[in-house]
């Protein structure tokens, strides 16, 4: 099956983009109930959709992805690659639920 996406700079651009936009809003007293993929699939929703080529994508769905990630990348402990680690796993989750609904 083919990719669901494959513009993983856009992918690590995004990323930073909502990390940092995450990490000022925080700074400045924002919502202190929320994770970064909460804030995220709430802010971010349409420019993922876009980068993934999946304009169905839900919120929940990609804060369970954005988690999922940060799990992975707190188990390699790689901050330099924290972008590129997210981007990979993001895809390849994405891509596996693709996969399976097209089976």
């Amino acid at each position: 099956m083919g990719q669901l996406f494959e513009d993983f700079e856009n992918m690590k651009i995004l990323l930073k983009e909502s990390d940092y936009a995450f990490k000022i809003t925080m700074d400045t007293g924002g919502v202190t109930n929320s994770d970064y993929a909460d804030y995220t699939s709430s802010n971010f929703i349409r420019n993922f959709r876009h980068v993934m080529q999946k304009p169905d994508l839900s919120r929940a769905q990609l804060a369970s992805m954005l988690r999922a990630a940060e799990r992975r990348k707190k188990r390699r402990d790689n901050d330099d690659m924290w972008a590129d680690t997210m981007a990979t796993v993001i895809a390849k989750g994405a891509n596996n639920n693709a996969n399976e609904t097209m089976a």
